[in-house]
């Protein structure tokens, strides 16, 4: 009766490990550690797996949804990606962070009004974002009817950041449409 009452206990305790395992691994840290590693090793449909799941189970959302973003994006699959900035933006409307995101997304998909409205929003929220008007004189050149206005968004971005890494462009861009 010992050798039985100890093989019972045994597997409570067995099903307590089994248990306490799952717990750790469905935990929002754990699958999000899980999907950086499944990034990093190339596998982008495996990150947003492990990266949804984390957020679906209370992870840092704000962190989440950029990783989200990072790895749809790599992956080319724009529309989900743009999914999940636009079912964020409707909880979190005045983030910029992810308001450019998805408006460089709309641009990389040929959606240049929209992006131009999300660039004009972030330039109006965050003024003294070099990037910002960067990305928003190229979509106005993209969009060929407001040229002398990409030329305001190229100088006030050559002013913000005149030696940064898109100060050359900018000023290549300038020379290009000023006569």
């Amino acid at each position: 009766m010992t050798g039985m009452s100890t093989g019972c206990g045994g597997a409570a305790a067995q099903q307590e490990r089994e248990r306490q395992a799952a717990a750790t691994e469905s935990s929002a840290d754990e699958l999000e550690r899980k999907g950086e590693l499944a990034a990093s090793a190339g596998d982008m449909t495996r990150a947003e797996q492990y990266f949804a799941a984390a957020l679906a189970t209370g992870g840092n959302e704000k962190r989440l949804v950029q990783r989200l973003l990072v790895v749809c994006v790599a992956d080319e699959r724009y529309p989900v990606a743009l999914r999940y900035a636009d079912e964020y933006l409707d909880r979190h409307p005045l983030d910029v962070d992810v308001t450019f995101a998805s408006a460089s997304i709309h641009a990389a998909m040929g959606h240049v009004e929209k992006a131009r409205q999300l660039l004009e929003t972030v330039v109006r929220k965050r003024p003294n974002w070099a990037e910002a008007h960067f990305a928003l004189a190229t979509v106005l050149r993209e969009q060929g009817e407001a040229l002398d206005l990409a030329d305001v968004h190229d100088l006030k971005c050559l002013r913000l950041d005149p030696q940064g890494p898109l100060a050359e462009r900018a000023r290549a861009r300038l020379t290009r449409a000023t006569p």
